[in-house]
């Protein structure tokens, strides 16, 4: 059964904006320059701050630790979306996932990207996974754009974990929340789409499993 360390060590956060401000600092000038530190089984504070991680534990999000993941290399999708907390007081669902984990290396080191509907595509900056046995964590920063014709409507700059166990099937118990960071729109009809820099959103698939599909 998995179990993480950091859930006998709930700490409710003095504020979500402090965290998101230390959270924000972290992050270089220049995206293609990024480098997360090496994993020591933890999500380095340096990438999310101990606030935030607190407030996302105390929501209901599991971080799977350890330094043994599994290799997660494939395509899942996560559908329906099943929206459990946010911290913007958003209401609505969240369209299926399809998640795309590759060239996996030792130290944790991954490649993430993901789709939602056949318009809104992201792209890790800089992932890691994380966990052990068959439990996994993996973190990353993003760039999120949604295009019409080949122009931008949208695009925000996020941070993105994704936690679960995996199986043959697929990523059970598959849970994902996002962090905006920044947050750049066309026009003000799709800026009002966008939530706000330093608000989170916490999904759980709603049927138990993230399918695989290769």
């Amino acid at each position: 059964m998995c179990k993480s360390d950091k859930m006998t060590m709930l700490r409710m956060p003095l504020t979500a904006l402090l965290a998101l401000l230390l959270f924000a600092s972290c992050l270089e000038d220049e995206a293609d320059t990024l480098v997360l530190p090496l994993p020591d089984g933890k999500i380095p504070y340096s990438v999310i701050s101990e606030e935030l991680q607190d407030a996302l534990l105390a929501n209901g999000f599991i971080i799977h630790e350890g330094i043994t993941p599994p290799n997660i290399e494939g395509i899942f999708i996560a559908a329906p979306m099943s929206l459990h907390y946010s911290s913007d007081n958003y209401s609505n669902e969240f369209y299926p996932v399809t998640m795309t984990f590759r060239d996996q290396k030792r130290r944790g080191m991954i490649v993430y990207s993901e789709r939602q509907r056949d318009t809104v595509e992201g792209a890790s900056l800089a992932a890691q996974v994380i966990g052990h046995d068959s439990c996994f964590t993996m973190y990353c920063y993003q760039n999120l754009a949604e295009y019409s014709e080949y122009q931008p409507l949208w695009s925000c700059k996020i941070a993105t974990v994704i936690s679960g166990i995996l199986t043959p099937l697929g990523i059970k118990d598959c849970q994902y929340t996002f962090i905006i960071l920044e947050k750049e729109a066309s026009n003000s009809y799709y800026d009002a789409q966008l939530s706000e820099p330093g608000t989170f959103r916490i999904f759980n698939d709603g049927d138990g499993l993230a399918s695989r599909l290769r």
